[in-house]
């Protein structure tokens, strides 16, 4: 008996080891992949190596190692960054939140001597190749920097994404954009085709930077297309670019006329390409520099000058495909460098290319093909030219779910010195590597090895004799399924390698931060255990990663699901990123003298797995912060699915509020009570006046700060406060409008109607909180409340206001407001013209 157990124990550590061998049961490597990636820091040793500030600045090591482009840290002249390198480490990445030359990098021996130094890169992304023998590396500051991310690589070949630009000195071919964006929508075709694909000596210029973010994934979505000529960003500022007369006030003509004028005169294009001068560009911002950049021109020696228009005769083909991108056509990188563009996706689901253009002016005679922006151009007299064969793509085994990775540009993929190596895909492949490629190949040759195995079983394994089964037969029995499991991953195992050695590396995608399965969160009782900044992002990450997909769009469902069913008081918008579940409440409400009236509120749970799924609007155009206007023409406005009230930014109140950022900038700065910040790791944090500053909270790479109060829950614990005779706003029972957060990326809304005894009686600031404990939340801030409250979803308001209006407590109606906090991005939301059917009035 025991020596059948103990062959029985072979045969199964058999069959598993052979299960594992053909990857049918997969290993646990993929749950170390997953939590570097969770950290952003994919393919780094970073975190094997030992970061340490100046003294003064101990404990923010965290903003230069999260891999978070919008967080930072500033450095004054005489301050470093010393690394303490992991063994093997080849090389340093530093990611700067503003181009700075004020610094060095040097390095060290383990005896201290100096290995080499090198001077600072004008570039916002610069690597520095480590020497043989260094153990550490100093970044030292010769005057004023701001550093986003650290990150050391270690040995073997770099990811695809470290990037390695050069600084154009000429250009055959000048595109100016407005910003980041209208770069990559009207002109990344047109540097994908003439820039890295006919090889044509190419220069962007990209006049307003726009945020840190914008600026990282252009550069990003330009390296994969194999192109490695820094644009050249200009510094200019708008608070609206999407109003002409704004960007021309705030750019101003001369300026702008200036810095155009030089780009042209120092690189000579002989083609120029920029966007249309009229009321059809994207926004007032690309009008200006259309009109401007045509003005620059004149009589500077180019020879043809296009405009992005739908309407111009000369079309380029974005579906054929490229040279050197592995046979990729320029649509196709566009949806690949999507993934790249984080901040759009609560906006777009593509990137829409311009490939229409207007000759505008020609020295060289009008286009006849209209397919060509260098028609009638000498291609001998361009700095350089190539006539493109696209990169032979084998083609591989059709399978079940097939899934294209992104692949980065032969000609872009750096080794450990910066060089760039050209890589091919073979032709064919061997016969055993196609085999090993077949899934019924390898199908069979499994099944074949079971049937064998089944036969052999009832026939011998399975016979007993002297009412015994033979362990010895039953192992026997079992030999032709391990066999035909260990071939078939074989096969699949040198398919793979012959490959991969040739296949090239592809670019990972951003991930997406998911949004955690919500839980049951008790009472916020005991004040819990001080974490660090770092520890916190860790949990936060940790929690994220494992959220239940039950609360999101279906694989069944339309690309938005939305649910408005005002019967039963409830609705729904869920996508792949967001979700939203609103539900009216129907209770009564117990005054202090104990008389009971009705009550009404709506809740909220927003679950998202992206940052940029949120975002403050404001009604103002100039964005001062001021100004107000009907809450769904501003919901409608933003095309907001949801909207609720802020905190009234710097319309009034401002003698009782603290700090106040939106979108980044800074619109109050003081210390007169508690606020709330939105943090980039989706979660929501609350601080007491001094706490912090707002230029530390821009260092965390927070961009959205508000300032109502009081806090009412922080850190799981209930305020003990007397939160009912807050000044101004607390000792009556009010309209009210909150936010508290659950877990990172799950966030609860509410709001209360109020002043209508015989509908809503409203609250009091306690029982407002009560609400935001029952529901689980960690976090919870008072927002403006009164009769600016207001709940909208999808252009409608959700709750009511009275229409009284007598300048007291008594007022019912509904308030403008300077500004809301929103929620997904529909273009299904209607526009301010169409119908209003709930306006929030009676």
């Amino acid at each position: 008996m025991i020596k059948t157990k103990s062959l029985s124990r072979i045969a199964a550590a058999l069959t598993v080891f052979a299960l594992l061998f053909s990857g049918v049961v997969p290993f646990s490597g993929a749950r170390a992949e997953s939590a570097e990636i969770q950290t952003q820091q994919v393919g780094t040793v970073t975190a094997e190596c030992t970061v340490t500030l100046p003294d003064e600045l101990s404990g923010k090591e965290y903003r230069i190692v999260d891999g978070l482009v919008e967080s930072y840290q500033s450095f004054k002249p005489g301050q470093s960054v010393q690394v303490g390198l992991a063994d093997g480490a080849q090389g340093l990445y530093l990611e700067w939140f503003t181009p700075t030359s004020q610094y060095t990098v040097t390095q060290f021996d383990q005896s201290g001597a100096t290995l080499g130094e090198d001077a600072a890169s004008p570039f916002l992304n610069a690597y520095f190749p480590l020497k043989e023998g260094a153990v550490k590396a100093v970044v030292n500051f010769t005057g004023v920097g701001s550093l986003s991310t650290l990150a050391v690589y270690g040995a073997g070949e770099l990811p695809a994404d470290v990037q390695f630009w050069k600084t154009p000195s000429a250009a055959d071919l000048l595109v100016v954009a407005s910003s980041p964006k209208t770069a990559l929508d009207e002109f990344f075709g047109v540097i994908a085709t003439y820039g890295a694909n006919h090889d044509i000596p190419t220069t962007l210029v990209v006049m307003s930077p726009g945020t840190r973010s914008a600026q990282q994934e252009l550069l990003s979505a330009l390296w994969y297309a194999g192109f490695d000529q820094y644009p050249a960003f200009g510094a200019f500022t708008s608070v609206n670019e999407k109003l002409y007369k704004m960007v021309k006030n705030d750019w101003g003509r001369k300026p702008t006329l200036s810095f155009i004028t030089e780009q042209i005169a120092s690189l000579h294009p002989k083609v120029l390409v920029t966007h249309i001068d009229d009321e059809t560009a994207p926004d007032g911002a690309a009008q200006f520099t259309g009109e401007y950049s045509l003005r620059a021109a004149e009589e500077n020696g180019v020879q043809k000058i296009y405009l992005a228009s739908a309407a111009g005769g000369t079309t380029l083909d974005y579906s054929a495909p490229l040279n050197g991108i592995y046979g990729k056509s320029v649509q196709e990188l566009a949806t690949d460098v999507f993934a790249f563009c984080t901040s759009r996706h609560a906006y777009e689901t593509a990137l829409t290319l311009s490939s229409a253009f207007l000759l505008k002016e020609s020295t060289v005679g009008d286009d006849s093909t209209g397919g060509n922006l260098f028609e009638n151009i000498d291609t001998a007299q361009l700095g350089g030219y190539v006539d493109p064969t696209p990169t032979p793509q084998p083609t591989p085994e059709p399978t079940a779910v097939p899934v294209e990775e992104p692949q980065e540009p032969a000609s872009n993929q750096p080794d450990a010195t910066g060089e760039t190596q050209d890589a091919a895909l073979p032709q064919s492949l061997s016969k055993l590597a196609q085999l090993g490629e077949s899934q019924t190949v390898l199908l069979g040759i499994a099944i074949g090895g079971g049937v064998l195995t089944l036969i052999l079983l009832f026939t011998v394994g399975l016979r007993k004799r002297r009412g015994r089964i033979r362990g010895g037969a039953v192992v026997l029995s079992l030999l032709p399924l391990v066999l035909g499991l260990l071939a078939s991953g074989a096969l699949n195992y040198l398919s793979k390698k012959e490959i991969a050695e040739f296949a090239p590396a592809a670019t990972p995608a951003p991930t997406e931060a998911a949004t955690p399965e919500p839980s049951a969160t008790p009472e916020p009782s005991a004040e819990p255990e001080a974490q660090t900044q770092g520890e916190a992002e860790a949990d936060a990450q940790e929690v994220a990663a494992s959220a239940s997909d039950e609360f999101y769009r279906q694989a069944s469902d339309p690309a938005e699901v939305i649910v408005s069913d005002e019967e039963k008081g409830h609705w729904e918008y869920r996508t792949d990123t967001l979700s939203i579940m609103i539900d009216r409440v129907n209770s009564e409400y117990t005054n202090y003298g104990g008389k009971t009236f009705p009550l009404v509120y709506f809740v909220a749970h927003i679950r998202m797995r992206d940052i940029n799924a949120f975002r403050t609007v404001q009604a103002a155009d100039n964005r001062n912060g001021a100004g107000a206007i009907k809450p769904w023409i501003l919901a409608r406005r933003n095309k907001a699915v949801l909207m609720i009230t802020g905190d009234n930014l710097v319309e009034s109140d401002t003698q009782y509020k603290s700090i106040l950022i939106r979108d980044g900038k800074v619109f109050l700065d003081s210390a007169k009570n508690d606020f709330m910040a939105m943090y980039p790791d989706m979660t929501m944090r609350i601080f007491s006046p001094k706490e912090t500053n707002a230029s530390e909270l821009l260092m965390d790479g927070v961009r959205e700060a508000f300032s109502f109060a009081p806090m009412m829950i922080r850190d799981g614990v209930l305020t003990t406060v007397d939160i009912d005779h807050t000044p101004r706003i607390g000792n009556e029972t009010n309209p009210r409008t909150g936010l508290g957060m659950i877990e990172p990326g799950h966030f609860v809304a509410i709001v209360v109607d109020g002043r209508q005894k015989d509908y809503s009686y409203g609250m009091r600031l306690s029982a407002f909180a009560d609400l935001f404990v029952k529901e689980g939340c960690t976090q919870a801030y008072n927002l403006d409340g009164g009769v600016s409250t207001c709940m909208l979803f999808m252009g409608e308001q959700l709750n009511r206001h009275g229409n009284k209006r007598v300048g007291t407590i008594e007022d019912t109606y509904q308030r403008r407001i300077p500004d809301g906090l929103v929620w997904g991005y529909s273009d299904t939301v209607p526009g301010e013209d169409d119908p209003i059917y709930h306006r929030g009035e009676g």
